[in-house]
């Protein structure tokens, strides 16, 4: 169980100033990239390279949050 203040503090790792995350069951889920980190033993495990891909996404250059920080105006 993951407490409402630690859920208030944590972010996703791929864009830590524009995220927030959302409790799903066994998983914590990226509000904006929609990665999903398991939780593990009461603890989330907030390490992208274990994180599962959303739909549609074959890997982690594909996330919306890294696609636009790709773009240059």
């Amino acid at each position: 169980m993951i407490s409402p203040e630690l859920l208030e503090i944590l972010r996703c790792p791929m864009d830590p100033s524009h995220t927030r995350l959302s409790l799903h069951e066994d998983s914590l889920v990226c509000q904006r990239c929609a990665l999903k980190f398991k939780i593990k033993d009461g603890f989330p495990v907030m390490v992208v390279e274990e994180a599962e891909l959303p739909p549609g996404c074959e890997s982690l250059d594909q996330l919306p949050c890294q696609r636009e920080a790709v773009k240059v105006p």
